[in-house]
């Protein structure tokens, strides 16, 4: 059997915890800059707030209904999910980190154990120990558990726990949900399903297996598998190394200054070299982009340009060295930019990185001192906070302000900072 616990509103709950004030209130996380509603309360939704919508659009609601209001805490959050996956751990040892707030659970090592028990335990010790309600799912597959998970989230008598086995009753909940709703149905294939009178999942479900072969390959196949109960999708315990890595924002104010366009690459090219470095890779391409806003009235630009690094590498100073290059490539006067970003491709492991066929000894030592300069740059920051040291050309400036996040809801980092830690008085 196959589980998929989710933390409740995670965003709101991770605010509530440090903020008990806000149980019962309605409440909204937003998006980068304070742009959207990106997380909302049972009570926010109950108001008619929508998922997405622009946050100028409910300002007005926001005030009459005295909705509270955060910017995203993505430390907070960050934090509380590690802390969520590892109680989870301590109790099931097979866990796979499906995103922030969702993990799969393998339970099949627990034989004839009562899972509903087990759940419950499950759910009671994560609010107990880390403050976040969950539902748990569970079913013969990862897909039914999906299922099972949006039962015990939406019913009223299940209380965020749900077995789902029994063979009528999947069936009679698969008349319920639409195909488009399925793990892995996109709206080309909702669309090409459609034509063939198949509208939900127990459509699907009933589909001939050789009809399903021949129509929607194998990825449609496993998915017919996983609604008969038959297991195609395993854990992934270990994250798969990422093939790129891409950091950018958009600007709080619109930009025409090279010097502070350079200072935001610099610190989203600082950003995918601690990706690297924490991933076990280096890159051998860095892109670099800027562009304007498409739909307001100024001129528009947009431009990208890709450097092939001379040796494959996930140093921060020589990843700034080539972005900053790349951006007097394609940057230009008289723009009011909106935003830029740095992705870097062509990762591979550290341990098997090509260097030069004309690498020295000097080279070498340089290589070596620079790989022991990052580790204690990263080992520095993950003690003391992140960017307690940073590279020059990365650094906050007078500039700063102009460029960065609009962040003007932010709760405290209660958990990553010293400064932000509740006192009791």
């Amino acid at each position: 059997m196959i589980g998929l616990i989710d933390s409740n509103n995670f965003y709101v709950s991770c605010e509530r915890v440090f903020n008990p004030r806000l149980e019962n209130r309605p409440v909204v996380v937003l998006s980068n800059n304070d742009g959207n509603v990106v997380a909302r309360s049972n009570e926010a939704k109950a108001l008619g707030i929508k998922m997405g919508i622009p946050f100028h659009q409910i300002k007005t609601i926001v005030k009459l209904e005295e909705v509270a209001v955060y910017s995203s805490n993505y430390a907070l959050y960050g934090d509380m999910s590690r802390r969520v996956t590892s109680t989870v751990r301590d109790m099931i040892p097979d866990v796979e980190v499906y995103s922030i707030d969702e993990q799969f659970l393998d339970f099949n090592s627990f034989g004839k154990y009562d899972l509903k028990k087990l759940g419950e335990q499950i759910n009671r010790t994560v609010k107990q120990y880390t403050g976040i309600p969950t539902s748990l799912g569970i079913a013969k597959t990862k897909t039914l558990s999906k299922i099972a998970n949006h039962l015990a989230k939406k019913s009223m008598t299940h209380k965020g726990l749900y077995v789902l086995e029994n063979e009528q009753l999947i069936k009679e909940y698969l008349s319920l949900i639409p195909v488009s709703d399925l793990w892995g149905i996109g709206g080309r294939y909702t669309l090409k399903l459609a034509k063939h009178n198949i509208h939900t999942a127990l459509d699907l479900y009933n589909t001939p297996e050789q009809w399903v072969k021949q129509h929607m390959t194998i990825v449609g196949l496993r998915l017919w598998y996983e609604l008969h109960g038959m297991p195609c999708l395993q854990l992934e315990e270990t994250q798969k190394p990422k093939k790129n890595i891409c950091t950018s924002r958009s600007f709080s104010s619109k930009q025409t200054e090279l010097s502070v366009i350079k200072e935001a690459l610099a610190t989203h090219a600082t950003t995918c070299a601690q990706k690297l470095r924490k991933q076990g890779c280096v890159t051998n391409f860095i892109n670099v982009f800027v562009q304007t806003n498409r739909y307001s009235d100024d001129p528009k630009y947009s431009n990208s340009f890709t450097c092939t690094l001379p040796e494959s590498s996930n140093d921060s100073r020589v990843l700034i060295h080539y972005a900053l290059k790349a951006l007097e490539r394609i940057f230009r006067a008289g723009y009011k930019y909106q935003k830029c970003g740095v992705m870097v491709s062509g990762l591979t492991p550290e341990n098997q990185r090509q260097t030069s066929l004309f690498a020295n000894e000097k080279a070498d030592e340089s290589l070596t001192k620079g790989d022991t300069l990052m580790g204690v740059m990263d080992t520095l920051n993950e003690k003391y906070g992140r960017d307690t040291i940073k590279i020059g050309t990365a650094a906050k400036s007078k500039q700063t302000k102009s460029w960065e996040m609009n962040q003007s809801y932010l709760s405290p980092k209660y958990t990553t900072n010293w400064e932000d830690l509740l006192r009791a008085k």
